[in-house]
């Protein structure tokens, strides 16, 4: 195994492993299958620092007993089981414990074979089950769905719906080779806010280390960048290359959002430049991209104005999302067959309309339609607001390396109607774990929306009540970068009930009328 910064003490049916964070005790997971079975394992972490108000779940049957101590900066944690199970099955629930679990589009029924390399770590939350050489399969039942394994695996014959090939450098699917430099639970932008990241840093590389350097930043890195790399690196806006760093650097730097060699312009250039460094990374090279499944959506959208139908159906033919499926909610009001057929037209796709009585509660009306839609996602779209063709992207992405049950965007720039401005108001950190998210951004798996009880059946403050209702049950609650959606205050009454007022305070800066650029969607 020999993961570096991670010490192994066993005896029995007992270990105690001692590692300088959760990044090493993922990689011991994953290169760990099959090396032992143990009743009890013991934790210390040197370093621990879980999103506030975080609740983890080990999610492991025959579980009998488990215990997570902070100590210090870090942690203790205890776990124990009735019978003995593979250790990396036991590890694999210490890491649910400790850390928010990332969506990797990988279910349940991902089975892990021994002889995996480090590189497989970002599936470790993930893993529910292993196969050993001399396990016996059941025949009349598939054992799983995605089963991972080493080039040179040597083991049974077991029925499954795709094979992944991890090796150091690739991870190969029905023989296609995907280069997987990301892992989302370490190579995110989580931290990185929408102004203050001014430094430009410097990189060289001399004998396969790259060299990172700043004002007070020194960092130099053999292999990949680690957690503590990344967390170093959060005030760090650009870096001026001498050398062509390779993919691999690239990609985990753009992950982090940090851009390469590129010009900075003006605030909103530099913002653009950062969410497509990092979008393009975060899509391309993690297992997501090599498992090819990113999750079907359900953009919900309802409104009891038809006057702003013609409006939103332009923004919804600009979202472009692999999976997404449209509903539009009608609360109050009819439409013809033409007018249904015209809307259809100007949104470019299939739009799935339902009707809801006006004198049903707003929120009790998105209950209705919500319970229509079949994404495994479902994400609030408002009736007056812009959206950039990437929106969808930005939180699906969000959710997939923060592991939040809720994702929303900041609420950075908004067009307020009455004094036919728009600003850039970043009073709210992006790239945050928080309680408050833009209502018309948000982003919930239709699983966690049921298990809530869904939308409050309330008229107002409907995007509140729920993120209220999910803190209280333990939820995470994520907000990622504001780009791509602006928040319109209309002169008309609005179901939210801050004043507009309220929104030309505390401003970086302003435009004349509505801001016109492609990642909003309202170039011309």
């Amino acid at each position: 195994m020999g993961i570096p910064g991670v010490r192994i003490r066993a005896r029995a049916n007992q270990w105690r492993v001692d590692a300088a964070g959760i990044e090493q005790l993922q990689q011991l997971c994953v290169t760990s299958v099959g090396a032992a079975q143990v009743t009890n394992l013991e934790i210390r972490l040197a370093n621990w620092s879980p999103p506030k108000g975080w609740v983890g779940a080990p999610a492991a049957p025959g579980l009998a007993a488990y215990l997570i101590d902070p100590r210090g900066a870090g942690a203790r944690v205890v776990l124990a089981w009735r019978d003995p199970i593979d250790i990396a099955l036991a590890l694999a629930a210490a890491v649910r414990c400790l850390r928010p679990t990332p969506g990797l589009g990988v279910g349940p029924m991902a089975t892990l074979t021994p002889g995996l390399p480090a590189t497989a770590a970002a599936l470790a939350a993930n893993v529910h089950d292993v196969v050993l050489p001399g396990d016996s399969v059941h025949a009349h039942l598939r054992r799983c769905d995605i089963l991972v394994v080493p080039p040179s695996a040597q083991l049974p014959e077991i029925e499954r719906a795709v094979t992944v090939v991890v090796s150091d450098d690739t991870w190969q699917v029905a023989g296609t080779s995907y280069p997987v430099w990301v892992d989302p639970s370490v190579h995110n932008p989580i931290g990185r806010r929408s102004l203050g990241v001014t430094e430009v840093i410097s990189a060289t590389i001399a004998g396969g280390t790259l060299k990172l350097r700043g004002t007070t930043l020194k960092l130099d890195i053999t292999g990949n960048l680690c957690s503590s790399d990344v967390e170093a690196l959060r005030s760090a806006k650009a870096v001026r290359a001498e050398v062509d760093l390779g993919p691999r650097w690239m990609n985990q730097l753009h992950a982090c959002g940090i851009v390469v060699n590129t010009d900075l312009g003006d605030l909103l250039e530099v913002q653009v430049a950062s969410v497509a460094a990092r979008s393009d990374a975060l899509r391309g090279s993690t297992p997501a991209a090599a498992l090819g499944r990113w999750p079907f959506v359900s953009a919900v959208l309802l409104t009891n104005r038809d006057t702003h139908l013609t409006h939103s159906m332009r923004q919804l033919a600009r979202l472009d999302y692999p999976n997404l499926q449209v509903m539009v909610g009608l609360h109050g009001f009819e439409l013809t067959g033409a007018q249904r057929a015209e809307l259809i037209g100007l949104a470019g796709r299939e739009l799935e309309f339902v009707s809801v009585p006006g004198t049903v509660p707003f929120g009790a009306a998105l209950q209705v339609v919500s319970q229509r839609a079949d994404g495994e996602l479902i994400t609030k779209i408002d009736d007056d607001d812009y959206y950039g063709a990437n929106h969808v992207w930005d939180l699906v992405l969000a959710r997939m390396y923060s592991g939040a049950q809720v994702v929303g965007k900041a609420l950075d720039w908004i067009y307020v109607e009455g004094d036919d401005a728009t600003v850039f108001r970043p009073t709210y950190a992006a790239e945050k774990y928080s309680f408050f998210v833009a209502g018309g951004t948000l982003l919930i798996a239709r699983a966690d929306l049921d298990s809530v009880g869904g939308w409050r059946p309330v008229n107002k403050s409907v995007d509140r009540a729920l993120l209220e209702t999910v803190k209280a049950s333990g939820g995470l609650i994520y907000r990622t970068h504001g780009l791509g959606y602006i928040y319109v205050r209309h002169l008309a009454a609005h179901t939210a009930i801050v004043a507009d007022e309220h929104f030309m305070t505390k401003t970086e800066k302003t435009w004349p009328g509505l801001l016109k650029h492609e990642v909003f969607g309202t170039a011309e």
